[in-house]
């Protein structure tokens, strides 16, 4: 296991009740991220549980790039994020095509890179679309992240599997109801 691996394992998982403030450092730190990579951003969307009003949460507001396909993070691109505070984490593994920077100074945030409206962004704007209208989905996803951090209180890849299954689920759900109608839109 990678340096950077230990460092994400070493950090508590915290759920905390939805903050409205989240959504104000979203809107900060695009303006941020838009100014310094602005030669290859198409949109920045907030996403993932932070993006929900009323969804309990990690702390840490998670942002979507999306950059025209084919084009590629650079060097530049990389060090001008590093002057704002994010480390840059390379590509995503499991997703590949997703590049991932993270912040955990004060404000913690993520970024993720991706092409726009590539299967990557679609998907979590869809996941957060479909949340954004489904109160009891909000109430049981809360309930398996909190079971989540109980059962891996010191490791953020053990919460992120305990609740993989349910997510995929959810996903499934969150595709049928955008294929009975048009509900892609934020």
């Amino acid at each position: 296991m990678s340096p950077k691996q230990n460092k994400v394992e070493e950090t508590e998982v915290r759920v905390v009740p939805y903050d409205s403030s989240w959504s104000i450092l979203f809107e900060q730190e695009a303006d941020r991220i838009r100014n310094v990579i602005s030669d290859i951003v198409m949109s920045i969307e907030h996403f993932g549980s932070t993006s929900v009003p009323g969804l309990e949460a990690k702390p840490i507001v998670d942002i979507l790039v999306g950059t025209p396909l084919g084009v590629h993070l650079n060097d530049a691109h990389i060090e001008a994020l590093a002057k704002l505070k994010y480390e840059f984490l390379r590509e995503d593994g499991r997703r590949p095509g997703r590049y991932f920077f993270r912040k955990r100074e004060s404000n913690p945030c993520n970024i993720s890179i991706v092409p726009f409206d590539g299967d990557l962004w679609r998907d979590n704007i869809l996941f957060r679309n479909y949340l954004r209208v489904h109160p009891d989905e909000v109430r049981r996803y809360a309930a398996i992240k909190r079971e989540a951090a109980q059962a891996s209180p010191d490791s953020f890849l053990g919460y992120q599997n305990y609740k993989r299954s349910f997510v995929e689920e959810m996903k499934e759900r969150a595709r049928a109801w955008t294929a009975s109608s048009d509900n892609t839109q934020g």
